[in-house]
Order: C-alpha cells, then structure tokens, then sequence
C-alpha cells in the first residue's frame, strides 16, 4: 500500500510499502529531514545492503559496516582517495583516459561524417573499472594493469568476475591475496615512490597490534582489504560509467555548453586541442585541472539530473524527522530513503530545476541560479559517509571532457543502433 495523503501535494515524507523487494520505505523529498538522518546523526544502513554485498564481501567492507570498525578502516581508506594522493597518481589516471579516447577517435568517422554506430557504455565501464583498478591496484610491475580497454577477451578474468559473483568469490581473492597483497608487503613504497589506496591501508597493519610490533598481516586485516577492494572496483566503476554517458548526451542536446567548455579548455590548456599536447601540459602541471570550473560545473549538473546512488538508513526505534514544514513524521519500521532524483529536480530547491544549466554552478551569492538550499545536492550522500572515491569521479569526469571535447562529436543513433541489432 502506498500512502499519499493528498494527490496534487506530495509532503517531505511519502510512505512506502514496496515488500517483498525492500520493506517498508520512507521516501524522504526534503534536505532539511535528509540531514537529520545523514549528518546530524549517521544512521546505520538498511540490513538489505548488508545482504546484497554479504556473497561478495562476507560483511567486511567499509560500505556495509559500522559503529568503529566503519570509522576504524575508512580512516585508513581516506589517504588513499584524497585529491593530494590522486594529483600525485594523475599520470596514470591520464593514460587509461588517453587509451580511452584514441578507441572513439578509431571508431569515429573522418572529416565531417560520423562513424558506424556503437555502445558508449561498453567503452565507459571498461575506462571506469581501469581508473578505480589504477588508483587502488597499481604495485610494482608498471605493466600489472587490468587492461580492460585494451584487451576485449573473455580472458581478463578479474573483470569477468567482478560481473559473476560465484567466480569473484573463486578468483578474485586469489589475484588479490596472492598477487597484489604479497608483492607488496614484500617491498613497500619508498620516499618518493608513488602510492595507492592499497599501499595507504597496509601501512596500518602495525596499528592492529598493541605493542606495535606486528609486521605481518592477520588473517582479518587480508579479508577486510580484500573484501574492501572488491567493493572500490564493483562501486567504483559503473556508477562513473553511467554519468560519462549522461554527460555526453546532455553535451549533445546542448551545443552551447559544449562551446563554452572548450574554449574554457583553450584558455587553460592553449589554443591547439591536441589531445597529446593536454596530457603533456596535465601531466607537468597537474593543478590545471583545477582550472576548469565550467567543466566541473557540467560534471555536477549531469550529477544534479541524473543522480545514480541514494542511501536508505535504518532508523532506531521511536524515531522521527521534522520536515521543513514543521511536521513531525514516525519512522518506526521504515527505512529512510533519501530521494535524491526528486530533491535534485525540486523547485522549490532549484531555480529552472528541468534545465541542464551548468552556469549555475558557477553563480554567485544573489544570482537568481545560485543554488542557496543547503543539502540539497547529494548525489554522492552526504555527512561522514559521502561516497569515499568523490575526488576521484571529478578527476576521471574532467579528464574525460579535456581529452574528448575539443576533437570529437558524439551523438546518439538509436535507428542505426536498432538496425544494428
């Protein structure tokens, strides 16, 4: 049963009955009761999380726990994803986005015709899962990449089984402890040497231990890492994928925002849209791709209309949110769903909410397009559990545009497509 009090006012909660598939949901459409359940206080998340993760991860990555182990391992995460850390592996992160555009550039038509039809979403989730497997994975060999991009057999076993549970579970634990996990332990970064989330989190394994005198890892501290790298790779690249997507076809229906982003990449970048000449530029001054507020602008306003994660928490019992109407709302038996597309699209939080407008994010106090209502931009949650790979996302996003904008046009072809198949 679905209960909506009055047909023409949807208030800030909307109860849900959605059993068997999720229980008993309260879709929560306001920032200010969001808050209270995200950031006043971080609820726990619903138990159904917990069991879609639990075949991949047996309960042990920072997604699904809480309380202080939560605290404990995200605190030993968070170096890894930190915007100093991942400058500093831009490089990298700049060649599987290069590998990325060379294949649009070789499917793409010459002069001023377009090439034959094909999947976008194909090449954006193999780019994706190749960024989040560089930034957490990289170790010793420079070569031991996972090569998504570059090798279209069925042979990339971690790729196929990250997308097969029952093979992930056999395979991917045995690349992970006796592959990435032992080289590493064996020779650990040194000064100067660049580090991933991987080498950030093992520099803890003296902390497990009281005396401070533990040089190996336990058998829990393996399964933690292990269960949390699976969890960045399975998070961390369809979601990118999806938004790589959204972006172009926003790009697409909107051509003036697609001159205003490169002639912000000519003022920053030079004149010349030579992708190599980007990378060589990006590469020495890793900073300019901070110099691109448009572009990020573009970014957060794809993540404004088309958001791709919400959280659902688990209230305590004799809980309630106060709305911004003043009203007071039970929870008890209900998870809270934060209702991220409606809050993003609202107008009472968004001047012209439907408009793909990427200038609002670079208005100031007092323009009518700047967006004043606090939390109400939350794709990627909010308070101490916000998407941890964030920084990430942006760096791959901007990468993305710079890298593509200047040189290609992408447009859908959904007649061609379906004559295709």
């Amino acid at each position: 049963m679905t209960y909506f009090p009055d047909h023409d006012y949807l208030p800030p909660v909307v109860y849900l009955d959605l059993w068997p598939l999720t229980g008993s949901l309260a879709m929560v459409r306001d920032p200010v009761a969001v808050s209270q359940f995200t950031i006043v206080r971080s609820e726990p998340k619903v138990d159904v999380v917990a069991k879609f993760f639990h075949p991949m991860t047996l309960g042990l990555d920072i997604l699904t726990t809480e309380g202080q182990t939560w605290k404990t391992w995200r605190s030993r995460f968070n170096p890894g994803f930190s915007q100093r850390n991942l400058t500093a592996l831009m490089p990298e992160i700049i060649e599987e986005v290069s590998i990325f555009a060379n294949r649009l550039k070789q499917v793409a038509g010459k002069g001023n015709d377009f090439g034959p039809v094909f999947p976008l979403m194909n090449m954006t989730t193999n780019l994706t899962f190749d960024v989040i497997g560089r930034a957490t994975l990289l170790i010793l060999q420079r070569d031991m990449r996972l090569r998504s991009q570059t090798d279209q057999s069925d042979g990339n076993s971690l790729k196929s089984t990250l997308f097969d549970q029952i093979r992930l579970m056999e395979i991917f634990e045995n690349v992970a402890q006796g592959i990435i996990l032992q080289k590493r332990l064996q020779s650990n970064p040194g000064a100067g040497q660049k580090t991933t989330v991987l080498d950030l989190a093992i520099k803890h394994i003296d902390t497990d231990a009281p005396d401070g005198s533990q040089k190996k890892p336990t058998p829990e501290f393996v399964d933690r890492l292990v269960a949390n790298l699976k969890v960045f790779l399975f998070a961390g690249h369809d979601t990118t994928a999806a938004t790589i997507c959204f972006m172009m076809k926003l790009l697409q229906d909107h051509p003036a925002c697609l001159e205003r982003i490169r002639a912000e990449h000519d003022s920053v970048l030079g004149a010349e849209p030579d992708p190599a000449r980007a990378v060589q530029l990006l590469t020495a001054s890793p900073h300019l791709l901070h110099s691109l507020p448009y572009s990020l602008g573009v970014i957060k306003e794809t993540l404004r209309l088309y958001p791709l994660a919400a959280t659902v928490r688990q209230p305590p019992p004799g809980y309630y949110l106060t709305g911004a109407d003043s009203v007071k709302y039970p929870m008890d038996r209900f998870g809270l769903w934060t209702s991220t597309p409606v809050i993003q699209r609202h107008p009472q939080y968004w001047p012209r909410p439907s408009e793909f407008l990427p200038e609002r994010w670079t208005a100031t106090e007092g323009d009518p397009l700047y967006p004043a209502t606090p939390n109400s931009w939350i794709p990627f949650s909010l308070g101490p559990r916000t998407c941890i790979g964030m920084e990430l996302a942006y760096m791959e996003l901007k990468l993305v545009l710079v890298l593509t904008a200047r040189t290609l046009e992408i447009q859908e072809a959904w007649s061609e497509w379906d004559a295709v198949k």
